[in-house]
């Protein structure tokens, strides 16, 4: 059987009352594609998302953060690794 690596996207705390609290993706620190201007950040840039998953939660969820509010959707896998969070 294939051992698969700590995700540092997924990875678990099973002693804290956070079960999974990934590493937080920051608009700076996202790769600049094709078409996309390079220009300095901007408040209206302002995005991070991560996996959360307390100890009470039936499913993982994916937090996105911006200047709006936070949005939480409910995922099963790491869109990085493919682990089911159960």
């Amino acid at each position: 059987m294939l051992k698969i690596k700590d995700c540092e996207y997924c990875k678990a705390y099973p002693k804290n009352k956070v079960q999974i609290h990934g590493k937080i993706i920051k608009t700076k620190d996202l790769k600049l594609t094709v078409g996309y201007k390079n220009r300095e950040i901007l408040l209206s840039d302002y995005l991070q998302l991560f996996i959360l998953k307390g100890i009470a939660d039936k499913k993982a969820g994916l937090m996105i953060a911006t200047l709006d509010g936070v949005r939480y959707i409910d995922i099963n896998y790491c869109p990085f690794c493919g682990r089911y969070l159960s």
